[in-house]
């Protein structure tokens, strides 16, 4: 149990400092409940990969260490991301620059993992029963589970668990997984469900397709064309005013309702009407409520 912990433990320390965190002693002991003196042993095991700011005297990444992803490992880490069309040209030398501090002052990115902390204590757990192949069971929403695991998905800032529930495949909030329990028995992997998750750019697995039209006015059509804000997006007309018409998929009207009612009155869905139904109705449940509420405060 105490080697579980500690291999745990410099797991995070060390997948912090290639983060590029700097390191303060007391902070980590504070956070894992253990004494600065064992804090310290953790650094010894990793000097290999950790050096002492002179200045701070908090810990970093070795210089070395650093150095030692080639260009092959960068273009791998980017692609795997998603984030090849987000950086410039030649994106490679663009995030060993930026390691190296020469040019990370130039940058500030706003967007960060909003369950960061949270994946930290269940994502080795899942790692275990992905790559052996176990069934794992938990408690969710108040049921007890049994799933067969394939993939972590990184969605829209949160984490989930890609598994085949019942003999469907769905996905699971980490955010709401507790009790975690990986079996002793394995499931028989399917490498077409690997597959199926990577095509999606959408969690909503297990549910059928519908097709969605939308107008997009002029006012906002920037937005579109810049980047696909709506689930598997195409423009199929540019109107001479500037308005676009959008075809998008979806799984789930909950999927793609808060996107066109963010951008309300730019944009308005042209089928299926059910869609625009639905949404109209949110609204005037939202109005109805807004207007008793105001109703009570002068009262």
């Amino acid at each position: 149990m105490k080697s579980n912990i500690l291999a745990n433990r410099l797991a995070d320390i060390t997948g912090m400092a290639y983060a590029g965190q700097s390191l303060n002693i007391a902070e980590l002991a504070e956070k894992y409940q253990v004494s600065t003196k064992t804090i310290r042993r953790d650094f010894n095991r990793l000097c290999a990969i950790l050096e002492r700011c002179p200045e701070t005297g908090n810990y970093l990444l070795s210089v070395s260490a650093r150095s030692q992803y080639n260009e092959q490992d960068l273009v791998r880490l980017i692609n795997d991301l998603g984030l090849k069309k987000a950086l410039p040209l030649k994106a490679a030398q663009f995030l060993r620059s930026f390691i190296s501090d020469s040019t990370s002052d130039c940058y500030h990115f706003q967007e960060q993992p909003l369950e960061a902390d949270f994946i930290s204590s269940l994502y080795r757990v899942f790692e275990t029963a992905i790559k052996n192949r176990r069934s794992v069971s938990f408690l969710y929403k108040d049921k007890s589970r049994t799933v067969s695991p394939y993939l972590m998905v990184y969605s829209r800032g949160s984490w989930y668990l890609a598994a085949i529930s019942e003999g469907t495949l769905k996905t699971f909030s980490l955010a709401r997984i507790k009790f975690v329990c990986v079996q002793k028995d394995h499931f028989d992997y399917d490498s077409s469900v690997v597959e199926k998750i990577k095509e999606q750019d959408t969690i909503w697995f297990g549910q059928p397709i519908f097709n969605v039209t939308i107008e997009v006015s002029r006012d906002v059509a920037f937005y579109f064309e810049r980047k696909a804000l709506l689930p598997k997006q195409k423009i199929i007309e540019k109107r001479q005013d500037g308005s676009l018409v959008i075809s998008s998929s979806a799984w789930s009207y909950k999927q793609i309702a808060p996107i066109v009612q963010y951008w309300i009155p730019n944009i308005r869905v042209l089928s299926p009407c059910e869609l625009d139904t639905y949404i109209r109705k949110n609204f005037t449940s939202w109005l109805d409520q807004a207007g008793c509420e105001t109703e009570s405060e002068v009262l």
